[in-house]
């Protein structure tokens, strides 16, 4: 949606309260929602856009909102921090693309936006991706980290036949988990019938129809038999989760998580091992942590098995520029060329007209940096 002016609400908030702010400020009637980089407390920064002439209801609504999800949690309100921008004329529904860029997330995975142009590879499987209206970038460090843990997973040798994503979004770790396991039978679920589509355009996109069901069926229902379960949720989901994931599992299969904030790992940590789970490793990027639990034969705790440390994960590698930092590049390619500086210059030449006809984008307008819609 075009408009002539919208208002960008930006809030900074402890890693804490990230999942309550996202649902405060689609309450608030956000019409797009993205992650910006983290501030320089590291903590993470949430844009929201409202459309123009809501500014005073946002002024009096949002501090308020705020306020109660600061009391709920217990945290101080001096930790938040709200600021509302007018933004120029633009489709914002479309702003949220412009920094994403084709990241290489394991030797054998690369990962592009569906309005790039992948690198050729011989050897890396491509997987396209659209978040449309669902969570799932791949940016996020919860993302990329659930598929970096898969991707070890899968060097080392084991060979799922029965893959679950468990809250699937944009559905990318489900169909990271079948282009990478061509033998294996892969469910996508998700609460919210509204991701389905964007889910499905994905598979379509990558020309996995018929490799992924897609679900709305809750856990406790399918049918289980799972020796690969990816779950990027959230601390309470998972903690509530954990017994029903315990039963769905095989023995021996393996469970990675994501979606957590360092300081609720032991938390997370305690609660499988209460239902059989033992650790085997611990990612960590900025504040988030993911975990790969081995679903042991015994249904309950196992004595003396201790957390693995945590290992910093690695920098995803970008393979090329952004959208926005393409367009640059190529008005700067034209502005810069023999014929756009020869007056002299043939004038019948393609080269000698310039650019394609239409507004030139105003490089140095102030725009978020976006990151994804939500953290998959």
């Amino acid at each position: 949606m075009t408009v002539d002016d919208w208002l960008s609400a930006v809030v900074a908030t402890p890693p804490a309260a990230a999942e309550a702010v996202v649902g405060l400020l689609l309450e608030a009637g956000a019409s797009g929602l993205w992650e910006d980089l983290p501030d320089e407390r590291g903590r993470p920064v949430f844009r929201a856009a409202f459309e123009a002439g809501q500014e005073m209801r946002l002024m009096a609504e949002l501090p308020d909102r705020l306020t109660l999800a600061a009391e709920a949690l217990e945290l101080p309100l001096t930790d938040f921090e709200l600021e509302l921008e007018h933004q120029p004329a633009e489709d914002w529904s479309e702003t949220w693309k412009k920094d994403l860029r084709t990241t290489q997330i394991a030797p054998e995975l690369i990962l592009t936006p569906s309005w790039l142009e992948a690198p050729p590879s011989t050897t890396a499987k491509i997987l396209r991706l659209d978040p449309g209206s669902a969570f799932g970038s791949g940016r996020h460090p919860t993302t990329y980290m659930c598929l970096r843990l898969g991707c070890d997973l899968l060097d080392a040798g084991f060979k799922p036949q029965n893959v679950l994503d468990l809250g699937t979004g944009s559905g990318v770790l489900a169909l990271a988990a079948a282009l990478l396991s061509p033998e294996a039978s892969v469910t996508a679920v998700d609460i919210d019938p509204d991701v389905l589509p964007t889910a499905q355009a994905n598979i379509e996109l990558n020309g996995l129809t018929g490799r992924l069901a897609l679900s709305l069926t809750p856990l406790a229902e399918l049918p289980g038999g799972y020796d690969l379960v990816l779950a990027n949720l959230t601390l309470n989901a998972l903690t509530e989760l954990a017994p029903t994931l315990a039963r769905q599992i095989r023995p021996d299969g393996r469970l990675i998580v994501s979606g957590l904030i360092e300081e609720q790992v032991s938390e997370a940590q305690a609660a499988f091992a209460r239902t059989g789970f033992v650790p085997l490793r611990h990612l960590g990027r900025d504040e988030w942590s993911a975990l790969m639990l081995l679903r042991s034969g015994l249904d309950g705790p196992l004595p003396g098995e201790s957390p693995p440390a945590r290992e910093t994960c690695p920098e995803p590698t970008p393979l090329g520029p952004s959208a926005e930092a393409r367009q640059g590049a190529d008005i700067s390619a034209a502005l810069s060329s023999p014929t756009a500086a020869d007056p002299t210059a043939d004038p019948s030449s393609p080269a000698a007209a310039g650019p394609t006809a239409g507004p030139t984008p105003d490089l140095a307008a102030k725009k978020p940096r976006a990151r994804g819609r939500g953290r998959r």
